[in-house]
């Protein structure tokens, strides 16, 4: 199995190294952030796809995937990422994936994702933007006849 590292500072691959997989589900105004941690393989990720899915089916618009803390992943997850992505979009939502390494950047980058538009270095930059998008836009008054 090809494992990703997410975490350019951890080169070797120990089992002191290998942090149990965490996920946590928060919920900011509109915004659901999904917070994964630790070692996640395709057995972890069944945690994560239950999670995107039920976010998806209940209709939420707006999704950040804090990658942060996580340190290792496998490519397959990376594609699964970005088909949540994509339906996330058709359906006129939002998933914006939060502190990839430069490495899985320019990989996520090359299958489709957007760097500009769907990568966010930190949480708080994201959900500020995500908190300002989930705004009701406000119509301007209409213009009196003379």
């Amino acid at each position: 199995m090809a494992l990703l590292l997410l975490n350019p500072l951890i080169t070797v691959a120990k089992c002191a190294q290998i942090m149990e997989f965490t996920l946590k589900q928060i919920k900011k105004g509109e915004v659901q952030i999904v917070s994964l941690s630790g070692y996640m393989g395709n057995d972890e990720f069944c945690q994560v796809d239950k999670t995107l899915a039920q976010l998806f089916d209940q209709k939420h618009e707006l999704v950040i995937l804090d990658l942060t803390m996580l340190s290792f992943t496998t490519v397959m997850i990376l594609a699964r990422f970005l088909v949540y992505w994509r339906e996330f979009r058709r359906h006129g939502g939002e998933l914006k994936l939060v502190g990839l390494s430069p490495d899985l950047i320019r990989l996520a980058q090359m299958a489709g994702f957007n760097g500009e538009m769907d990568f966010e270095p930190d949480l708080t930059t994201t959900l500020k933007k995500l908190t300002e998008l989930s705004k009701p836009k406000l119509r301007p008054p209409p213009k009196k006849k003379k």
